[in-house]
This record gives structure tokens, C-alpha cells and sequence, in this order.
């Protein structure tokens, strides 16, 4: 049984990380200056998500669980790839034309995506156990942080009026933090479990390793040569 201060510890770890999450909705919806009512519907479609989700805790088998979180890694690569795109496409055409697309392109950042979502039902499934409440409450308490959180987010990011091209710095930086995240992640837990021995590391290795560093630093002079400010 774990300890009344580690058990806090916990549950506020999982707290901040959703808040996060809600930052993360909150760049679409406040840079691209949406009005209150449109930013309360995405905020209310959070929390009916969390709400369903708490309801489903249990309900579904965990192999089942496994199958679909393995599914949202790999759709989280599409979803950064998207990310890295639109940002681009955003920031290049108020740069170049003074064209604002953000209010068409914000919907990547604060849509529900497999993380959001893998998040959000893992949050309420670890808090649940942890703090033996209802499943069904955990979803609505969760939905309720994520909710109040993203209108105070959008609210403070709507009230700097930074330019289209900002939302478009923002989805290429987290695109390739996402990228980054499947790309490293594994790799560090992997480091944990072996022994890696460099001296006899595989020459394609280190080369496909120098090819992607080598990638990011010519998607960096592309944003340049593009009208993209990072």
C-alpha cells in the first residue's frame, strides 16, 4: 500500500501532465483567436470525452487495451508529420501573403488526437485506482480539469495577439517533439533493460542515426528558405 505523500505525489504527477495536454489544445484554440462560445464547445467536448471514458474504465478487456494504445503510437507519427506540414503551410502563408489560415488549421492542435485520448483514459484509470473513486467520477473530475483548463489557457493566449505565424511555429515544434518522443522514448527504455556495447555498434546504425540528425537540421534551413521564424 502505498504512502499517503508518494499517493499525492502520484496523483499530482498525472495532474500537471493533463494540464499539459490542455496547454497543448489551448495553442490551436488561442492563437488562432477563437471567440468564447467556440472555445467552451471544445473545452465541453473534452469533457464529454473524459466522462464516457470513465464510464468505459473496466468495461474493457486490457489485451484490447494494449492493441489500441499500440494503434495511437502509430497514428501519432501521421499526426506530427501533419503537424510539421500544416505548421508550415500556416506560418509560410501569413509570412509571404499575409493569408490567415489559422482558423482552418487549428482543429490539428486542438482536436481530440490517440494521445489526448490515451492520456485522458489512462489519467482516469491510474487516479481511479490510486485514489478509490468511482471511475464514472474520476472521468467527469478529469473532463472537469481539462475543461477549465483549456478555457483559462486559450483566455491568456488570446489576450497576447500574436500573428497567424505564431500557431505555425507551435504545430512545427510540436510536431517534432512528438517525433522526437517515438523516436527516443523507446530507445531510452531499451538502454535501460541492455548494455550497449558502441564500440561494436552496426555501421548502419550510426549511419541511419547521422541521417536523421542531418534531417532536422535541413527541415531547420527548409523553415528558413520558406518564411518560417522559429
Amino acid at each position: 500500500m502505498p504512502s499517503l505523500d508518494s499517493t499525492w505525489l502520484s496523483a499530482t504527477g498525472v495532474l500537471i501532465g493533463i494540464l499539459i495536454f490542455a496547454f497543448k489544445v489551448s495553442l490551436g484554440s488561442g492563437l488562432a483567436s477563437l471567440n468564447r462560445n467556440e472555445v467552451h464547445t471544445i473545452a465541453a467536448c473534452y469533457l464529454v470525452i473524459s466522462s464516457i471514458m470513465g464510464m468505459a474504465i473496466g468495461l474493457i478487456p486490457e489485451d484490447m487495451l494494449g492493441v489500441a494504445l499500440d494503434a495511437g503510437v502509430s497514428m501519432h507519427i501521421a499526426i506530427a508529420l501533419l503537424l510539421v506540414t500544416m505548421g508550415v503551410i500556416t506560418a509560410r502563408n501569413w509570412n509571404h501573403h499575409h493569408q490567415d489560415i489559422s482558423r482552418k488549421t487549428f482543429w490539428i492542435l486542438s482536436m481530440p488526437c490517440p494521445a489526448c485520448l490515451a492520456a485522458t483514459f489512462i489519467s482516469c484509470s491510474f487516479l481511479s485506482k490510486l485514489l478509490e473513486i468511482a471511475p464514472w467520477k474520476m472521468g467527469i473530475l478529469v473532463g472537469s480539469l481539462f475543461s477549465i483548463g483549456i478555457i483559462a489557457f486559450s483566455s491568456a493566449l488570446g489576450r497576447r495577439r500574436r500573428s497567424p505565424s505564431g500557431m505555425g511555429n507551435a504545430m512545427i515544434f510540436l510536431g517534432l517533439f512528438y517525433i522526437l518522443s517515438i523516436l527516443l522514448i523507446p530507445a531510452y527504455l531499451d538502454f535501460q533493460k541492455i548494455s550497449i556495447d558502441f564500440a561494436n555498434l552496426p555501421a548502419t546504425d550510426m549511419f541511419c542515426s547521422y541521417l536523421l540528425i542531418v534531417s532536422f537540421v535541413a527541415l531547420g534551413f527548409l523553415g528558413r528558405m520558406r518564411g518560417v521564424s522559429l
